[in-house]
């Protein structure tokens, strides 16, 4: 019997095609398997056909072989022909792609959403759903220009994205029902899906301001997602500080209060003022107005207020020349202007909108880095400059609408 013929290996093969244990026919990227699966196509080193530098070191020393693959350009992902190889190929971008998204570098939380966040998703449904939309949203954001493939992702993730909101309102139920106190074990998924409430608030945005896609505004789209954030707090109960207390990460991060100060910028002083000036006018334009009405203006006066100091400190201790790892602060700060502001919004109170409005201006400035922030901002100002910009708006009010808009068309298209 003649001797078995050992087949030629090869190491030049893409990334996918080696963790299937599958020969790669190398013709990529894309590759024709990566190709036909949509999914990413990179390689370890130099593509098929490229002629490497054999030239030795100038120093002798050879360079250290790159681990990081993030300089491999992606390919546009192809969506599936099923539902079964759709989800297979959105897990799998999650778990290369789309969870750096979600890392905070300074937490060194990396491992989090790689590989905890899609264990987690095994028994909660709405982590699972949140992961499987965020991924779509990311997928849809990859899309060279708008068409069919792009319009499959969003509509994929804007199902993934209602199935989570349902199945979160339906977990709330079940805890404040039962009255149940969650043990430590469920406090990390839970964490998890509020940062990604606040995210998929974001990322939905850029994709669903066409009306016929979503009935809602952007101004109810962000109080829907800040209801739902509230109420990962009531999942967590009063043991969550405790343990936020102990949490590796958690630790790892700065915490707000103690962020240094750098002195507000000038255009921002000046929009901080307007915006107090204006807050203040309602207390003397509201003279004759009935006993009821004038204190329903005092407590937004005074919601509105907090509000605009607590904008203050971010604009001193998370925009102009500071660590970029601060600016994502922002994203936390309707959360903390408290339920009296988001009250003031939700009842159409001129001023609460007028703070939204410049928050968004803000957050638009966020769009360059994250591709889950582009476009949310701007289309906050958008809205929010055409409901309090009518004919009968006064001199200030367009003033500062005026200067939101600057803001957002400095930060680029």
């Amino acid at each position: 019997m003649p001797p078995r013929r050992s087949h030629q290996k090869s190491r030049r093969g893409c990334l996918s095609c080696k963790q299937a244990h599958i020969k790669c026919r190398e013709d990529g990227p894309p590759c024709e398997r990566c190709r036909l699966r949509g999914t990413v196509c990179t390689y370890p080193g130099p593509a098929p056909g490229v002629q490497q530098d054999s030239s030795p070191p100038q120093n002798g020393i050879p360079p250290p072989a790159s681990t990081d693959d993030d300089s491999q350009p992606e390919e546009e992902p192809l969506f599936p022909s099923s539902t079964r190889l759709l989800e297979l190929q959105l897990m799998h971008r999650w778990s290369t792609v789309t969870y750096k998204s979600m890392c905070t570098p300074a937490a060194g939380d990396g491992h989090i959403w790689r590989n905890k966040v899609p264990t987690w998703a095994l028994t909660y449904d709405f982590v699972l759903n949140g992961l499987l939309s965020l991924a779509a949203f990311e997928a849809a954001s990859a899309s060279a220009s708008p068409g069919r493939n792009r319009d499959q992702y969003v509509n994929a993730a804007t199902e993934y994205h209602t199935l989570a909101l349902s199945k979160f309102r339906h977990h709330l139920q079940l805890v404040q029902l039962d009255h149940a106190h969650p043990s430590n074990s469920s406090y990390e998924p839970v964490l998890a899906f509020s940062m990604m409430l606040m995210v998929l608030a974001l990322a939905s945005a850029q994709f669903n301001s066409d009306p016929q896609r979503s009935s809602s505004g952007m101004v109810q789209n962000t109080l829907t997602h800040y209801q739902l954030i509230r109420g990962c707090c009531t999942v967590l109960g009063t043991a969550a500080e405790q343990y936020l207390a102990s949490n590796p990460y958690v630790l790892k991060l700065m915490r707000f209060d103690d962020l240094p100060r750098v002195p507000v910028d000038s255009p921002s002083a000046a929009m901080l003022a307007r915006l107090n000036e204006v807050n203040e006018r309602r207390l003397t334009s509201t003279v004759g107005e009935p006993y009821e009405a004038r204190v329903q203006h005092v407590k937004y006066f005074e919601a509105c207020k907090k509000s605009i100091g607590l904008m203050e400190q971010y604009f001193a201790k998370c925009m102009g020349d500071v660590d970029l790892s601060y600016q994502g602060y922002i994203l936390g700060w309707l959360n903390m202007a408290g339920d009296e502001y988001v009250a003031g919004i939700r009842d159409g109170d001129h001023v609460a909108l007028l703070v939204l409005m410049v928050w968004g201006a803000v957050v638009e400035q966020l769009g360059h880095q994250v591709w889950w922030a582009r476009r949310f901002g701007r289309l906050l100002v958008e809205e929010i400059a055409m409901q309090v910009g009518k004919g009968d708006a006064d001199a200030l009010t367009r003033e500062i609408i005026a200067s939101a808009i600057e803001w957002v068309v400095k930060a680029g298209p």
